[in-house]
């Protein structure tokens, strides 16, 4: 017995609600319906997908591992009849991408306005992270493309990898902390430190960026505060505390915290990274998202080239 789409979008739907009666409503199907799918689907999986309680269901084990390729697996078939529609010149839909804090200060707003005048119809979904989180995210099928940081030691195999620019990542604290003249990082080897990493990783103890800048330059691994995923947390923290960051020289110098934030000129300097467009190498990306990502490229090398200025987005 094979899989059908009707059994996987059940699934997902009955998953993402937490119980059969939620959604069948979603649905707009009856229970009986959205039960018999359930069971037609555990029939040609070989086992259960769903722990039923009096409080609603939770994932098995294969659940769990059925729930991110079903996803998947949706996500591309909406893309499909997405592009399918495109190529005929109808330009609707959604373009989901992702951005970490160097292209997001620089790149977004110039080419949201521009591009969302050209196609007013396409949704926009954007997620920001680590650029751990961009990459697992694309392999999963949850982000069509990503502007990322990328260094010699990331896993791009499976992934199309085109470089921008050189990221220019800095030392950030509060303006007037006490070691805002330290001028080595040996100086700041005692300070409360925040790092970032994806909460998927495998590896607890892989290193972050923040790890191996310490132990490059032979130090001990920093006292890490706290590991906080999102960017506001990170500068709101930063700028209320004494905790310091590694994070993009941009944040101190524009955007909503640059009158609240410095740099520390240490004379050290973290491993080179680059900024990167990011995109599966064996799946096409739908017209839309192709605009999208073409025109966030062209105004981030445009806007890095020596003497340019922020302007309107490259058509």
């Amino acid at each position: 017995m094979s899989l059908t789409l009707s059994q996987l979008r059940v699934f997902v739907a009955v998953a993402g609600h937490g119980s059969v009666r939620a959604a069948s409503r979603a649905l707009g199907m009856a229970q009986s319906g959205v039960t018999q799918q359930l069971q037609n689907l555990e029939a040609a999986l070989g086992g259960p997908l769903l722990t039923r309680t009096n409080r609603g269901v939770t994932l098995t084990a294969l659940g769990q591992r059925l729930l991110v390729r079903a996803a998947s697996i949706l996500g591309e078939c909406e893309r499909a009849s997405e592009e399918a529609r495109q190529l005929r010149g109808d330009y609707a839909g959604e373009v989901a991408f992702g951005m970490t804090t160097d292209p997001l200060m620089d790149t977004l707003v110039p080419v949201l306005g521009e591009y969302g005048a050209r196609f007013a119809r396409v949704a926009l979904r954007l997620r920001t992270g680590t650029s751990r989180m961009m990459i697992s995210w694309i392999r999963e099928g949850t982000l069509d493309f990503a502007l990322a940081l990328v260094s010699d030691q990331t896993d791009t195999t499976d992934l199309s990898v085109t470089e921008l620019y050189p990221s220019n990542p800095v030392v950030i604290c509060r303006r007037g902390h006490p070691k805002a003249g330290a001028r080595s990082l040996r100086t700041l080897a005692h300070c409360g430190w925040l790092a970032t990493r994806s909460p998927n990783i495998l590896d607890p103890y892989a290193s972050s960026r923040l790890t191996t800048f310490f132990t490059d330059h032979g130090l001990p691994p920093p006292h890490i505060v706290a590991t906080v995923e999102g960017l506001f947390e990170t500068l709101h923290w930063v700028s209320e505390t004494d905790c310091l960051a590694l994070e993009s020289s941009a944040i101190a110098t524009r955007g909503p915290f640059a009158d609240r934030l410095a740099c520390i000129r240490i004379a050290e300097r973290p491993a080179a990274q680059r900024v990167c467009l990011l995109q599966r190498a064996a799946v096409p990306l739908t017209p839309a998202a192709q605009e999208l990502a073409t025109m966030l490229a062209s105004y981030a090398r445009t806007t890095r080239l020596p003497g340019a200025r922020a302007g309107r987005a490259p058509r």
